[in-house]
């Protein structure tokens, strides 16, 4: 059993070993509690002091910043309290805390506490330096963050409590938990290091501190950073640069000599566009242009064969010295065999639990070495709806079903009770301080009828929130059509009309734009978040993309998510499922016999499968397969589009072509 929020810097020793083993165990005992035991600041490896090794530094939320002396030498701790502090000014002054929480004469006697012996009550012992003022409070977790690298920016979160709701949500600190801050500095001996979160723990902002880490070890390291979506990997590309300038890192970036931000594939003429496209042009070998039955797979074990022939020479060089990849699951095994093989010192990739989950049978075991199941980000009120809407877990037929391990795996609880009746619940947890948000509905589905209704949505979210801004907002269509665009123009003109506000066409920009509402289909929304949420859908279809869809969309809300269905039709099981979870904090549902659980592998196992296949290449195996003509193909392709077809979607498909290819004779 371990504690997701503890984290231990501190290298055993005779003095340290008891009270390490007390300060453990209270974090088991209390499993909701921060705690961090450092010897020196973790965001500067610098600072070094003589005495480390006999003190201990204990932080933790709600508390003052407690140095323990462990050897009984005043003069020495004096000297090393003084030097730490000294050094905390330091780090306060280079990101301008210093400016909003002032010199340490102005906080160190009120937020600091000297402890010459070893505690005999650990509980007592912490209660004695509680906080209770809340202005203090934040400015102890705004020197933790300094202490252990979770750098906010000073000026939006600020050091006054905020009082709205959006304000505290706004203005929430951000502070590393355990696992997150392993991740960044623990030191893993071996080569790949994955590690895997649901949608909201912080996966991709890991890997960005990961990154500057790496950058400014030394100063002729040749990184890769990469991943499957193309908006993602600008993204990427966009906020590295803000990234290291606001965490000021003073070496300069140089772009495709040192650090690459691209996407896996690449071209063949431009060597830089990919991470596949680099590795040909480096070890001069082929390279596979996509066609019709090539895809990640087939070029990245074709690679692989080259690589190792390349291997077996003794003179053989490196590409890189790291790689790191975001979006796990969008990737075949041979991928990260491939960049292991070419990284001179180790891979770190990033997934997301779920979708992982999700696309794995059985088949594989996920070597991961660190999970994160605790969202940061989402309601665990709109995190189960979407895991259970995306699954069909309300529904009689269920979509996908996980083992035990597999749910713990992804943070739920299990509880059996009579006739298969499952109930799968999350602990709670506080994800911004001082807010209780239990009263507040985090999740609402309803029967979406007209604009007028959404722009009526929209008003009630800024009259219950006078600070909202427009950028607040996303504004999601989840079907993807082309009558979702004509709609879009048709909501943007009475956004404008009736709330002053400008629309952000996403689609077209790619981008978040400040003081504009989001409105975008849902192929460019990875990696954003929003305080609020509104997801738009024609009706809730079975499709396992359009579910998965969903899930991703709703889950990018810090405070409500909203889906708003035209077809209301087979929506109340999913708003009886939503008032039980409300009700008991749990997903209930049917487990399903062993015999419908080797159903639903069998057909994620071939949904899999198409996952890699272009849209296209789907059609086209199920065309060949019914003998349909070359001629017909284009018209029942069109109605497929036209009638709202789940692409991907193998049964509605062939059923679909069934009873309308006589049409096209």
């Amino acid at each position: 059993m371990t504690n997701s929020l503890f984290f231990n810097q501190v290298q055993e020793n005779e003095n340290n070993r008891e009270i390490l083993r007390v300060l453990e165990q209270y974090a088991l005992d209390n499993p909701t509690e921060q705690l961090y035991l450092i010897t020196a600041p973790l965001s500067e490896q610098k600072y070094q002091y003589e005495y480390e090794n006999n003190a201990l530094v204990i932080l933790s939320p709600k508390h003052k910043i407690i140095f323990l002396d462990l050897a009984n030498s005043k003069e020495k701790f004096e000297e090393y309290c003084e030097d730490f502090i000294e050094d905390l000014s330091s780090l306060s002054d280079k990101y301008n805390y210093k400016q909003h929480i002032g010199r340490p004469r102005k906080w160190k006697n009120k937020l600091i506490a000297y402890e010459e012996n070893i505690p005999t009550d650990i509980n007592d012992f912490l209660n004695n330096h509680a906080i209770t003022d809340s202005n203090l409070r934040r400015k102890v977790e705004l020197l933790i963050s300094l202490l252990i690298g979770s750098i906010n920016d000073i000026e939006k979160v600020g050091v006054d409590t905020p009082e709205t709701l959006l304000e505290k949500v706004k203005k929430n600190i951000i502070l590393f938990d355990g696992d997150q801050t392993r991740f960044i500095y623990k030191d893993f001996h071996k080569k790949t290091v994955s590690i895997q979160g649901l949608s909201g723990t912080g996966k991709t902002e890991l890997l960005l501190h990961k990154l500057k880490e790496l950058y400014i070890k030394d100063d002729d390291t040749k990184i890769f950073f990469t991943c499957h979506n193309k908006t993602l990997a600008k993204n990427l590309k966009d906020r590295i640069p803000k990234f290291f300038d606001f965490m000021k890192v003073e070496k300069q970036i140089e772009w495709n000599e040192r650090l690459w931000v691209n996407i896996a594939w690449g071209s063949e003429k431009y060597p830089n566009t990919g991470i596949y496209s680099y590795i040909c042009d480096f070890y001069n070998i082929p390279f596979m242009r996509y066609r019709y039955g090539i895809g990640y797979k087939e070029i990245f074990t074709e690679a692989l064969k080259y690589i190792d022939k390349i291997k077996d020479n003794d003179e053989f060089e490196y590409a890189f010295d790291y790689v790191l990849i975001d979006e796990r699951q969008d990737f075949p095994k041979e991928f990260f065999e491939l960049c292991e093989k070419v990284t001179k010192k180790q891979v770190y990739i990033a997934g997301d639990i779920f979708q992982d989950i999700w696309d794995n049978t059985g088949d594989d075991e996920l070597e991961v070495d660190i999970v994160l199941n605790r969202c940061y980000r989402t309601d665990p009120r709109t995190l189960m709806f979407a895991h259970a809407l995306g699954m069909g877990l309300f529904e009689d037929k269920k979509l996908n079903w996980l083992s035990d391990t597999q749910w713990k795996e992804i943070g739920y609880s299990i509880n059996r009770e009579q006739d298969r009746i499952m109930c799968l619940s999350r602990e709670p947890i506080r994800r911004f301080e001082e807010l209780e948000l239990e009263e507040i509905p985090s999740m609402i589905i309803e029967k979406q009828t007209s604009i007028t209704q959404i722009i009526e949505l929209l008003q009630k979210i800024k009259d219950e929130n006078p600070t909202v801004e427009p950028d607040d907002i996303a504004i999601i269509i989840v079907d993807d059509n082309k009558s979702i665009y004509e709609f879009i123009d048709k909501l943007a003109y009475r956004i404008s009309e009736k709330l002053g506000w400008e629309a952000n066409r996403a689609y077209d920009t790619k981008t978040k734009i400040e003081n504009t509402v989001f409105v975008s289909n849902r192929n460019n929304v990875k990696g954003l978040e929003f305080p609020f949420v509104i997801c738009i859908t024609g009706r809730i279809k079975d499709g396992y993309r359009y579910r998965n869809s969903l899930y991703t969309m709703l889950t990018r809300s810090f405070i409500q998510s909203y889906l708003l269905v035209t077809n209301d039709e087979g929506i109340e099981a999913q708003k009886d499922g939503l008032n039980i979870i409300n009700k008991r904090q749990c997903i209930q549902t049917i487990e399903p016999t062993e015999e419908e659980k080797e159903t639903i592998r069998q057909t994620v196992i071939k949904m899999r499968q198409d996952r890699t296949k272009s849209y296209d290449e789907f059609l086209n195996r199920i065309f060949d397969d019914m003998n349909i003509p070359k001629n017909c193909r284009k018209k029942l392709k069109k109605g497929l589009i036209d009638f709202e077809i789940e692409e991907f979607n193998e049964e509605q498909t062939k059923h679909y072509i069934e009873q309308n290819k006589k049409f096209c004779k």
